[in-house]
């Protein structure tokens, strides 16, 4: 690994780079940072690495690149095996991540962000988010209306917070897997409420009313996330080398490339677009930031992820759920 970092590109406050970052310090795997602006234009990536994608965080390994927290974890897994686990810890674990990344869990914690914090009274910030996801930021909408969204979307975070309560912490563990120290299955249930919980006071009353989620009501799911927030405020020295973009750029060019997955010729997608190995492609979101489209040569695609290399020469990993493959007709040259 020494001459293959790990290579986080996010900024700071971003909570999904927060879940990578916790787990990458919980594990204690080494790596380095590239902070990023949290609004757009990012030359680290698109001048240098010619890459739209515009989500945070994305993972380097070599000369490879990850897109997506989700398919970023699996990798981290791969290269650095965590102890073994039953079938039911892996089925736990998988739900918690069903849970915060395939619902709309994560956009209606969004929907509480308190219009007093500072970034919500920036017209930069609201009008790069405003194209990334509208229908949050820029939806026209009645103040009865916000209320009212804001009703259900605490009424959706409540929801969560009770089936902790009442399903895997119901039991007094102090970790999700019952272990002496969290895992990532504690990251995976963890991230989204932690986030809103731990907004600098008064704003964290004002994203989650006091009355309806209170360590009174839910005595367990509250002690967790304190205990999980005091365990990671301890690691805080596990903090990666932050490095230049210019300097993380060299890093990934010059890298290593990781195997060849090959195309799944039974894979659906495949099939209907008739994709072949050096196809030109084009890939993107389906959900947030799917104006920000990606081309490149077809490497590979299974049911997991699909890899393209750019015209810079990065592979780029993108996982195959939440995401379009798209065969680009005529082949044009990159």
């Amino acid at each position: 690994m020494a001459d293959q970092p790990l290579i986080l590109y996010h900024y700071p406050f971003s909570p999904y780079a927060r879940r990578l970052i916790w787990y990458l310090k919980i594990r204690g795997i080494p790596y380095c940072q590239c902070l990023q602006p949290p609004i757009l234009p990012r030359p680290d990536l698109s001048t240098h690495l010619s890459l739209n994608y515009r989500r945070i965080p994305l993972l380097a390994h070599g000369g490879d690149l990850y897109l997506d927290t989700r398919l970023i974890l699996n990798l981290l897994d791969t290269l650095f095996p965590p102890p073994p686990l039953t079938a039911d810890q892996k089925t736990i674990t998988h739900l918690l991540s069903t849970l915060t990344t395939a619902t709309t869990l994560f956009f209606k914690a969004a929907e509480l962000l308190p219009s007093s914090l500072p970034v919500m009274k920036d017209p930069k910030f609201l009008r790069d988010r405003a194209t990334f996801s509208p229908a949050i930021f820029a939806a026209p909408r009645t103040k009865e209306d916000r209320a009212l969204s804001r009703a259900e979307a605490l009424l959706e975070i409540q929801s969560s917070v009770r089936l902790l309560e009442e399903t895997i912490l119901s039991d007094g563990r102090n970790w999700v897997l019952g272990g002496k120290e969290p895992t990532r299955a504690d990251v995976e249930g963890v991230w989204v409420i932690h986030w809103l919980l731990t907004l600098p006071p008064p704003h964290n009353d004002n994203a989650l009313d006091p009355a309806v989620i209170n360590k009174t009501r839910y005595p367990k799911t509250m002690a967790w996330v304190n205990r999980f927030d005091q365990f990671i405020n301890a690691l805080s020295e596990k903090e990666g080398r932050v490095i230049k973009g210019g300097e993380a750029a060299e890093l990934i060019l010059k890298g290593k490339k990781g195997g060849d997955i090959g195309v799944d010729e039974t894979d659906p997608v495949v099939k209907v677009q008739g994709l072949k190995k050096g196809d030109v492609v084009e890939v993107f979101p389906t959900d947030t930031g799917s104006a920000f489209k990606d081309r490149g040569r077809l490497v590979g695609v299974d049911e997991k992820e699909v890899v393209w290399e750019n015209e810079k020469g990065v592979r780029v990993h993108a996982p195959r759920l939440g995401f379009r493959v798209l065969g680009v007709k005529g082949r044009p040259s990159l």
